[in-house]
């Protein structure tokens, strides 16, 4: 009788210690509150964890895909929650990357993420320059005018540009408007956007009032071909303004055939100030590596011929398989 009471009292107790274990177990929680599904080499990233009882001391590793392992500085849980920053490395191994994290009596675990290559920087159009002149002839004013767009983005081309010119005069009255759409401003590029207009009651123009606008964006590519022995020609008829601006373009694209162009130059003079600019051709249908003139005549005949010093062109082509 006496042994029966005893293994009652005995697996009474056991059952109590087992009940108080687990009283304790439950009070103490691991999880992961917040992991990136992917991060950028070379910026920031982030890893929290939530666990309970606060105050417990938490580890943290970083394995990366080329298996280097980068150890974070131990935190004390705060408000139930331990969380680290840490900067992705800029030459690390793109792949799968893992967070190991221990919280003592709390818990550990682990979770994967995704480590890609640094963020694509988004195209944007920059107004570098702008300039122009002008000149009257019988009872109309015509203005030459020259805008340096500017695409900082190393990765994607700005398309479908436009660029909203208002011509003001010094009351601060717009006296004409021109518009222009410029298909695309390569990646890291500018382009040399030129043109002209005329007020027909010859007021005369103080200064430019530029809008631009993106419509959309793409990957970097082959906007045009290369430029060479660029020139400011006087007119030929009337050798105090300017002609055109001269040079030639050589398709070098080294399978596609060039099939047509589209000529756009600005014009400098010796500090490098815009004067105007204007638009042009040259001949379509270029093989590789063959050259051809061109002339951006349309819009420069109100450029002082003594001013101009020097030109940038931009060219945009249409590109085809050859044969």
């Amino acid at each position: 009788m006496h042994a029966r009471l005893f293994a009652v009292v005995a697996l009474t107790g056991l059952c109590l210690a087992a009940t108080a274990s687990a009283s304790i177990d439950m009070t103490s929680t691991f999880r992961f509150g917040f992991v990136p599904q992917k991060a950028f080499q070379g910026q920031p990233a982030s890893l929290t964890v939530v666990v309970r009882p606060t105050g417990v001391r938490c580890t943290a590793a970083i394995r990366y895909a080329d298996a280097s392992l980068r150890q974070l500085p131990s935190v004390v849980a705060r408000a139930g929650k331990a969380t680290w920053k840490w900067t992705i490395p800029a030459k690390v191994r793109i792949g799968a990357a893992s967070a190991n994290v221990a919280c003592g009596k709390a818990g550990r675990g682990s979770r994967s993420f995704a480590v890609v290559g640094p963020p694509s920087a988004p195209a944007k159009i920059i107004i570098r320059k702008s300039g122009f002149s002008q000149r009257v002839r019988s009872t109309t004013r015509e203005v030459s005018f020259g805008i340096v767009l500017s695409n900082p983005s190393p990765e994607n081309d700005a398309l479908d540009v436009s660029v909203l010119v208002n011509f003001i005069d010094s009351t601060n009255r717009v006296v004409a408007t021109s518009t222009t759409k410029v298909s695309a401003v390569g990646a890291g590029t500018d382009y040399y956007l030129g043109g002209s207009t005329s007020i027909p009651d010859a007021t005369p123009v103080s200064k430019l009032e530029i809008v631009q606008r993106i419509a959309s964006q793409a990957p970097k590519k082959q906007l045009g071909p290369a430029t060479s022995d660029v020139l400011v020609q006087a007119s030929r008829y009337e050798p105090g303004w300017i002609g055109a601006v001269v040079g030639a373009i050589t398709n070098d694209n080294p399978t596609m055939l060039l099939t047509t162009t589209q000529i756009s130059a600005v014009v400098f003079n010796s500090a490098g100030d815009v004067i105007g600019g204007g638009t042009g051709y040259s001949v379509g249908g270029l093989l590789p590596g063959v050259r051809a003139y061109f002339s951006a005549g349309s819009g420069v005949s109100s450029i002082p011929t003594d001013q101009a010093f020097s030109a940038g062109v931009s060219v945009l082509g249409r590109y085809e398989q050859t044969g």
